[in-house]
Order: structure tokens, then sequence, then C-alpha cells
């Protein structure tokens, strides 16, 4: 690697670019639960709307081989919005542990992603647990009880139902992120704020184990507010291995600057006094 490329090598780094990004082997414990619509409410912007149902998820999962290099671990949370009719995920948190993982999601999809101190999965016969924890302090604590199992194309079935997204091969699950940058004055932004939608199909690769009683623990600190979330009612919860694509995402829309300021600081770690 160089700090130049010729421009041969710049022309297949631009068509390596528009690869798909491919997870071998993910595992992942995945919940949806119910939480309060009036938060949902005030913390999704505009274009996105918030959905009929007051419903969230969250993951957290371990990714051994991918195809572009990068081996980690990674949490996220998200409150169900809808854009023009297509339901999807609205980003709120992504921590991850590795750097190259945090400049590719944050940079290019936009998704919120912050470098975490840990992020773990522990299995026994009877259940899974995962935490994340960042600068000190353990956003999320899951515990998945097993209570059952299904096979791949059930639990695929289960997925397109519950969240109301694509059909198609595997779930294509719908992710909304706002793309953004302050300007080096610190004043502005370098754009109008973009809403980039991104869908990433999961594939289950065998069995996957369901709960139904979940415990989801969601806590703020002074950077990450994961803890203004409320884990009102658990929906469903899964766990197993996946085979997973990372498509590549489109600027569906573009926000007024003073309509998107005050969505554009969680993303930090700290707010302007």
């Amino acid at each position: 690697m160089r700090f130049a490329l010729d421009d041969q090598e710049a022309t297949k780094a631009k068509e390596k670019t528009l690869m798909k990004y491919d997870f071998y082997d993910a595992e992942m414990m995945y919940v949806m639960f119910r939480t309060d619509s009036e938060v949902v409410k005030r913390i999704v912007p505009t274009p996105l709307k918030p959905s009929a149902e007051p419903y969230a998820a969250a993951f957290i999962a371990r990714y051994p081989k991918t195809n572009f290099g990068s081996v980690y671990n990674e949490a996220a949370l998200f409150v169900t919005a809808d854009y023009v009719g297509q339901m999807g995920g609205y980003c709120l948190a992504m921590p991850v542990t590795e750097d190259m993982a945090l400049i590719g999601g944050r940079e290019v999809f936009g998704f919120p992603k912050k470098i975490a101190d840990e992020i773990s999965l522990e299995r026994t016969e009877k259940g899974v647990r995962g935490r994340c924890v960042r600068r000190g302090v353990e956003l999320m604590n899951l515990s998945m009880p097993f209570d059952g199992e299904v096979e791949p194309e059930k639990a695929v079935e289960m997925l397109r139902t519950l969240s109301g997204q694509e059909s198609g091969e595997g779930w294509k699950a719908t992710a909304y992120n706002f793309k953004f940058f302050l300007s080096p004055a610190l004043t502005d932004f370098d754009y109008k704020p973009r809403l980039v939608k991104q869908v990433t199909t999961f594939r289950p690769s065998s069995k996957i184990r369901l709960s139904s009683s979940f415990d989801l623990k969601l806590k703020s600190s002074d950077r990450d507010p994961l803890g203004e979330i409320p884990v009102k009612e658990p929906i469903i919860g899964m766990y197993g291995l996946f085979n997973n694509t990372m498509h590549p995402g489109e600027v569906v829309a573009e926000v007024e600057e003073e309509q998107f300021r005050r969505y554009a600081h969680f993303k930090q770690d700290y707010l302007p006094q």
C-alpha cells in the first residue's frame, strides 16, 4: 500500500469499492422489542417517520471472517422507521472493535459507529449472553435463554413477517442512516445531511435458536445515550450463525441543515457548551 496509486491501480481500486461486503459464519444474537412511541417520535428525524408500532431491535455479533479483511465484533441499536412506505431500521448506535470496520461503516454508509472497549458473546447449552462496554460503561447487556429452535427458512419467514421488510433471498433488512460531516470551522455542515438507505441480506446457515424471554438492559453514559430507549416488551430473540451480504447503499434524500442540527451530535463524544 502506498500514499498514491498509479492510474491503473486507481481504476482497479474504484472497481473494488463497488463490491458487496460478505460476512461468513457470523455469530449473532438479535432481538426485537416494543419501546415507547413518544420517544421514537422525538428521536426520528424527518423525512423518516415513526412506524405504526414502536418497535426497536438490537444485536450483538462476532464476525470471524469477511471478504474485506476485517475481523471484529459489533453491537447495534435500531428503532423502526418509515421512508416513503419502506420500513427499515433507523440506526442509533453501532459500536465496533476494529478501526477499519468503523471507517467503512461510518464514512461510506453513515452508520454511527464508535470504538468499543469490549463486545463479547458467551454461549452455553441453555442460552447466550452478550455485552457491549465503551469507555468503561456497559451500554448493552443481553441475556437470552433458549426455548426453541427453527430451521433457517422458518427463521427468515419470521423475520420478514415481524419487520415488514423485503422478501426474496434471505432476510433483506433495510437500514437508514444520516451521513454528514461538520465543517472545518465547526459552525456548519460540509453539505446538507444525506439520508442513506442500505440493505443487508441475512442468511441463516443452520438452525436458529429462539427466545421469548430475553433480558435486554440498555444504559446511557455522558457519551452514549442508549438508555433513552425503553425496553417495554420482548417480542422475539434469535441466535445462530449467518452468512450475510452488505449491499451498496444509496442517497435517497437530503435534509436542511437547520432542520437536522439537533440530531447531529449523538455520533460525537461531547456536546457543544
